[in-house]
């Protein structure tokens, strides 16, 4: 009789945890959705910008998309050398942008992650928005009055410092963690996460490319910043706080925090653990690394030869590919589940994002960039299941700077892969435009060869169970 109590306490406690992830869930929708109408709207801006400036078209505001994309097919048309100038432009402004709002978020990150395990989580998702609320603001400004695109960098610098992007995600995956038991279940808590980036993606997609082409940026700009503002909204109104309120009065020192963060890796406390941590930290980076690589250059891969896609065509590959991933992603981790590990399911993964990879470079038509809309869904389980991984090699009470450390991984790869690859393209385009994908493969299998080596070393004996590992102030 006296064990009643104690499981309605417990079926309490689950519910209200299905119920945090829930509320994070609907926060997370309206916040990825304002991020996936923010970023094309942004690239094609700066496009028509270059494009505006490079052909001194003085008869046709940037305010206002262009209603096709024109490519020019001879090589020596003189329109052909202006139309690589502008690409030229927009990769080495974009390379700019994503440089400034890392390095500043390089530190804001890793304090606000190791942080959050004592402020709380709420602290987490509230700064970053607001840094992105008004680095929005800042976007409008400078589409509505035509201002010189070095604006822009203020916007990245606002960002970065305040978290930015990559702290929303950081908290999201903490806050996830807090409400989840280190099993099977954190895999999928944390994949649903990047599956409602992909829900969010491909609702904005179409909606986006015909908002661009009917009425050019100011107006989706606008939609962006009204809906990271109800994003902050919905966080202080509906998301419980999953930190105690007596850890909130013993938050560490700067170095505490700092070692906190690292400790994964150096500290001895982790032992022999400390291996699996960097094979699956490394394995995180060449994919990450990869992925941010490709992902901005995929526009300019299809706005120009052989494709020279409008606004509207990117929007339907960019909703087909996100729903591939929202649909297949959740399934596939379920499936294989069944009978294999989560490093099994890396490794598998990684493998076909190589194939789409090298499918994605030799595309040399329409119907061949929508094949690799296919396995980029199945290979859509990678990033999450990694996460996973660490995760539950982790102590729960140090979930947060487990994240933060993640988060670096996300700032540094991301701006590695996209200078490199920006510059890649830039030295290749001329002579092999789907380099950059063949890259982008390697990466991926090397990742694959990684995890065989993660597999084999926890199949040799190594313990993960972390739960009771704490890191010492005199390591």
């Amino acid at each position: 009789m006296e064990s009643a109590p104690l499981v309605e306490n417990m079926d309490k406690d689950e519910k209200a945890k299905i119920g945090n992830l829930l509320k994070a869930n609907i926060m997370f929708l309206v916040y990825q959705l304002s991020v996936n109408v923010h970023d094309p709207v942004l690239t094609q801006y700066i496009y028509q910008r270059y494009s505006d400036e490079v052909f001194d078209n003085s008869t046709k505001s940037a305010t206002t998309a262009n209603q096709t994309s024109k490519c020019y097919v001879n090589e020596s048309d003189p329109g052909y050398m202006l139309q690589e100038r502008i690409q030229d432009l927009t990769s080495n402004c974009q390379t700019i942008l994503v440089a400034i709002g890392n390095s500043t978020a390089l530190i804001s990150c890793m304090f606000l992650g190791a942080y959050s395990d004592f402020l709380g989580r709420r602290f987490l998702f509230i700064c970053p928005l607001v840094g992105q609320i008004l680095k929005n603001v800042l976007t409008i400004f400078v589409i509505y009055w035509n201002l010189d695109l070095k604006y822009l960098f203020v916007g990245e610098v606002i960002e970065g410092v305040s978290g930015g992007y990559n702290g929303v995600i950081l908290a999201s995956y903490a806050y996830t963690a807090d409400n989840t038991p280190p099993k099977n279940s954190r895999t999928v808590g944390i994949a649903v996460i990047d599956f409602t980036t992909y829900l969010a993606t491909a609702a904005s997609q179409v909606i986006t490319g015909y908002f661009i082409k009917d009425l050019g940026y100011l107006y989706p700009s606008i939609t962006t910043t009204s809906l990271m503002f109800l994003s902050l909204i919905l966080v202080i109104v509906l998301l419980p706080e999953t930190i105690n309120k007596d850890r909130r009065s013993q938050y560490p020192s700067p170095l505490k925090a700092v070692k906190n963060v690292f400790g994964f890796y150096f500290s001895k406390d982790f032992g022999q653990r400390r291996r699996l941590f960097w094979l699956s930290v490394t394995t995180y980076f060449l994919t990450y690394f990869s992925i941010s690589g490709v992902f901005f250059l995929e526009y300019l891969f299809q706005l120009n030869l052989p494709f020279c896609w409008g606004p509207e065509l990117i929007g339907y590959f960019n909703m087909a590919l996100a729903l591939s991933r929202q649909v297949l992603g959740i399934p596939v981790i379920k499936l294989l589940h069944l009978c294999t590990s989560d490093p099994e399911i890396c490794i598998i993964t990684s493998v076909i994002l190589a194939a789409s990879y090298i499918l994605n470079g030799a595309a040399t038509t329409d119907v061949m960039l929508f094949l690799t809309v296919l396995p980029n869904g199945i290979a859509a389980p990678l990033l999450p299941t990694l996460r996973a991984v660490m995760s539950r090699m982790a102590p729960p009470e140090m979930q947060g700077s487990l994240f933060a450390g993640i988060g670096l991984v996300n700032i540094i790869s991301s701006g590695a892969g996209s200078t490199v690859f920006n510059e890649m393209y830039n030295a290749t385009v001329k002579m092999l435009r789907g380099f950059i994908f063949f890259t982008g493969a390697g990466c991926q299998l090397l990742c694959a060869f990684i995890m065989v080596v993660f597999l084999c070393t926890t199949r040799r004996g190594t313990v993960t169970d972390t739960s009771a590992v704490g890191i010492n102030d005199n390591d």
